[in-house]
């Protein structure tokens, strides 16, 4: 008899449990989406002129994600109190913690990205051509945050380790740009707008690259969650 009335006080915590990791989960993936859907937004700036409604779209998301980014950080901290997880469950609310700080911080940059995209006059005299290299970085960046995500919701380590390998490729287009910058223009003489122009166009770039970096972070929660092992200060091998 004592065994069936544990049994029956068991199972709803049990129940209640899985919920709220599932609301957390349900939490995460609605910011990992409109973290994307900034992305792209934002890198459609440089081909049209902003029109009002993506703007408010922008700015819209940036207020909901710091707002998901509040709620997740107390759903774990709720969860760690109400639980006491044990160590899997331990490992993936560390992973939605650290997850969701990369993504706020993803969406920072976006909304820095966004500023310095509407000040810059890609009609000047040589310019043009770095629309198609930030064009570039935006994509690759995008790929490693949706690849990151992936990697943590499907339980996949191999596409964990594949977006830390692609943060190379995105260090290399930053690098570029801020070479092309320096050949192209080190030794003109510049107008205002041009300068705003150069120092824009570095800052995006190196902001992309952050992003790359925040893509890196949430793979290497995936791999602590998948392997309960922490890779952030090891040096790993290229494939």
């Amino acid at each position: 008899m004592d065994t069936q009335n544990e049994n029956r006080e068991s199972t709803p915590t049990l129940g209640i449990k899985d919920k709220y990791l599932e609301q957390l989960h349900s939490d995460f993936h609605l910011v990992s989406e409109i973290v994307l859907t900034q992305i792209s937004l934002a890198s459609s700036l440089l081909h049209q002129k902003p029109e009002e409604s993506v703007l408010h779209e922008l700015k819209r998301n940036e207020k909901i994600i710091n707002s998901l980014d509040i709620t997740i950080k107390e759903k774990v901290i709720n969860a760690i109190m109400l639980f006491t997880p044990r160590a899997s469950d331990m490992r993936r609310l560390i992973a939605y913690h650290d997850m969701t700080i990369s993504m706020e911080r993803v969406g920072d940059l976006i909304e820095n990205i966004t500023h310095l995209i509407l000040e810059i006059d890609f009609t000047l005299d040589g310019f043009d051509n770095y629309k198609k290299l930030l064009d570039k970085m935006f994509v690759q960046s995008g790929k490693m945050i949706k690849n990151a995500v992936f990697s943590f919701a499907g339980g996949s380590n191999e596409m964990a380790y594949e977006t830390i390998h692609m943060d190379d490729k995105v260090d290399k287009m930053d690098k570029k740009i801020e070479r092309k910058l320096a050949e192209g223009f080190g030794n003109e003489k510049l107008s205002s707008q041009a300068l705003i122009n150069i120092m824009n166009i570095n800052s995006i770039s190196y902001y992309l690259e952050r992003i790359g970096d925040k893509a890196v972070d949430i793979a290497e929660s995936a791999v602590y969650l998948i392997e309960g092992r922490d890779i952030r200060h090891v040096k790993l091998s290229n494939p």
